[in-house]
C-alpha cells in the first residue's frame, strides 16, 4: 500500500508503537514522535491520549521540555471526562423518558468495558445510536431536557437528517461547550438498516458509574470502530485503532470473530479491515487471529480502486470516483438502493464539464431518474451538505434539488431561491443553473455574500409538478482555503430556509 492507502502516517505509527509499548523500544518510538512533532501542532487524535505519553515519560524516567504541559493536559483529561459523562448521563435520561432503544458507540462503549480508561483517554463527545423509528418521541424530551442541537435544528431532527450524509448530530445543553452525539446509524457511509437492527439485537450490559448500560458486542464495536476508517482521515483512523487495541488488550478472549468476519464480508470491507488490522498488529504487537487476516487481502480489482478512491477526501473526489464509490455502495448492501446517485454518463459528463456545456444534458439524464410526490418541500438529492438550522450548503460543483413550483411557475415563472455564497476574495464565483427550460449562468461579485437565483423550472409529471434544478459551481471552495475555519468541505452556494 501506498502512503495515501494506508491508515496511518510515519509520525502516528510511532505514538501508536510508543503509548502501547514499554522499555526501551516504547522510549525510541516516542523520542522520535517528539523529534518529527512540534508539541503546539500535535493532531487531535494525539492530544487525546497525553495521559498515555505522560504515564511512559514517568515509567521510564524520561525528561520533556513539555512536561508541564503534558501534566496540565493530563488533568484537564480527567475533569472534562467527568463533566461528559455528566452531560451523557442526562441526555440518556431523555432517551429512556422517550422510551427509545438505544446503545453507546465509540469511547462511550469502551468506557463502559474498560472504566479505567478515564484517567488515561480524553473521550470527545460521547456517541449513542438511538432506534431511528423513535426520533420523533425523542426530540420533546431533550428539548425540555434543555438540550439544543447547535448548528443543527430539531425541525430537520426526522428524514431530512437521517437521509443526509452525516450519521448523527451533537447535542449540548446551554453555555456547555460539551456535546453527545445522537446517531440514527452507526456509521456514515454505511446506511443498511439491518446492521443497526443487528446491533440492537446483540447489545450487551455495561456499566458507567455503576449505571448499566446497553453496548455493542464486541464483534459489532470492533466492526464499527474499523468499518469507520478511511486513509484520507488519519487523526480518526489513529483514534479507532487505539479503541481497538485497548479492547482487544482486555477483552480480547470474548470476541466472536466469525460473526466480524462475516459482517467484513457481507459488506465487502476486505480492503478497510486489511489495513486497519496491518496497522493494528505492526504498532502495537497485539493478536488478530491469523485465520482472520489470510481472509482480508482484497482481490477484486474492484475493491482495489474502491480503496484508492477513500484515500482521498470526500470533498475532493472526483465524480468517476463518486460514482465508483456509490456504486459500490449499493452493489455490497451498504446504502439503500433507492438512494439518488449519478449514473456512469452523468459522471463523465460532469468530469468534462468546466464551463457549464454539458450541464443541459446532465439534467435531461437526471430528470428521467427522479421521482417522488409533492410536499411542499425541497429535496436534497445530489451534492448537498448535511441540513443546519440557517438553511443547506450544496457541497462539491454538481448538486441537484427538487424545487416547489405553484400554479404560476409550472406555467414558466421564475424560481426565486435566495442564499448566499462562499466567495473568494480574489475572483468572481460562477453559478450555472439548468431546470429543464434553458441554462442561465450568473457571475457573483467579489465580496458578495447574499445570493438570489432566478430560473424557470419544467414540472415533471413524476415529481407531482414539482421541479428539478442542477447547479454547476466550478468556483466551489473550502472555509479552510479561504483561511475561515478549519472545515475542509468544498462549499458555495447555500439555500436558505423558506
Amino acid at each position: 500500500m501506498t502512503e495515501r492507502t494506508t491508515l496511518l502516517c510515519e509520525p502516528q505509527r510511532l505514538l501508536l508503537r510508543a503509548v502501547t509499548g514499554s522499555g526501551q523500544p516504547a522510549v525510541n518510538a516516542f523520542r522520535r514522535w517528539r523529534s518529527l512533532v512540534p508539541f503546539d501542532k500535535i493532531e487531535h487524535s494525539a492530544m487525546r491520549v497525553i495521559p498515555l505519553l505522560l504515564a511512559l515519560v514517568k515509567r521510564e524516567g524520561l525528561d520533556d521540555p513539555d512536561l508541564l504541559r503534558m501534566k496540565g493536559i493530563e488533568r484537564h483529561v480527567w475533569a472534562s471526562n467527568t463533566l461528559r459523562l455528566k452531560q451523557l448521563f442526562q441526555a440518556l435520561k431523555a432517551i429512556r423518558r422517550a422510551g427509545a432503544p438505544f446503545v453507546l458507540l465509540k469511547g462511550a462503549a469502551l468506557l463502559a468495558r474498560v472504566p479505567d480508561m478515564a484517567a488515561l483517554r480524553t473521550n470527545g463527545d460521547y456517541d449513542v445510536l438511538v432506534d431511528p423509528s423513535y426520533m420523533a418521541a425523542l426530540r420533546p424530551e431533550l428539548e425540555a431536557a434543555g438540550f439544543s442541537m447547535g448548528g443543527f435544528s430539531f425541525e430537520d431532527w426526522g428524514s431530512e437528517l437521517q437521509n443526509s450524509p452525516t450519521a448523527g448530530a451533537p447535542i449540548s445543553l446551554v453555555g456547555s461547550a460539551a456535546e453527545v452525539d445522537i446517531h440514527w446509524r452507526a456509521l456514515p457511509h454505511l446506511r443498511d438498516p439491518k446492521l443497526t437492527e443487528r446491533i440492537f439485537k446483540f447489545a450487551e450490559e455495561g456499566a458507567l458509574h455503576q449505571e448499566k448500560v446497553p453496548i455493542p458486542s464486541l464483534a459489532h464495536q470492533l466492526f464499527v470502530s474499523l468499518a469507520r476508517c478511511e486513509p484520507w482521515d488519519k487523526d480518526e483512523c489513529l483514534t479507532r485503532i487505539l479503541e481497538v487495541y485497548f479492547l482487544l488488550s482486555k477483552c480480547a478472549d470474548a470476541v466472536d470473530w466469525s460473526e466480524l468476519e462475516s459482517l467484513i464480508a457481507h459488506y465487502r470491507l476486505e480492503a478497510c479491515a486489511s489495513g486497519f488490522f496491518e496497522e493494528l498488529v505492526a504498532g502495537t504487537g497485539v493478536a488478530i487471529p491469523a485465520a482472520v487476516r489470510r481472509e482480508l487481502p482484497p482481490r477484486s480489482f474492484m475493491l482495489q480502486r474502491e480503496w484508492k478512491a477513500r484515500g482521498v477526501a470526500p470533498s475532493r473526489r472526483t465524480h468517476l470516483q463518486r460514482w465508483l464509490l456509490d456504486r459500490n455502495d449499493e452493489l455490497f448492501s451498504r446504502r439503500d438502493s433507492s438512494d439518488w446517485r449519478l449514473t456512469l454518463r452523468e459522471a463523465l459528463l460532469a468530469t468534462i464539464n468546466p464551463q457549464g456545456i454539458n450541464l443541459s444534458a446532465i439534467w435531461q439524464s437526471a430528470s428521467k431518474r427522479a421521482f417522488g410526490q409533492p410536499d411542499g418541500r425541497r429535496k436534497f438529492l445530489y451534492g448537498f451538505s448535511f441540513p443546519e438550522s440557517w438553511g443547506r450548503w450544496t457541497e462539491g460543483r454538481l448538486a441537484f434539488a427538487v424545487i416547489p413550483l405553484n400554479d404560476e411557475q409550472r406555467n414558466g415563472a421564475p424560481v426565486e431561491i435566495r442564499g448566499h455564497v462562499l466567495n473568494a476574495r480574489w475572483r468572481r464565483t460562477r453559478i450555472f443553473m439548468a431546470g429543464g427550460m434553458g441554462t442561465s449562468k450568473m457571475k457573483v461579485r467579489r465580496r458578495q455574500a447574499e445570493v438570489t437565483l432566478w430560473l424557470p423550472l419544467r414540472p415533471l409529471e413524476t415529481l407531482g409538478g414539482d421541479g428539478l434544478l442542477a447547479l454547476w459551481l466550478p468556483d466551489a471552495v473550502s472555509p479552510t482555503e479561504l483561511g475561515i475555519s478549519a472545515d475542509r468541505r468544498v462549499l458555495s452556494f447555500a439555500f436558505h430556509r423558506t
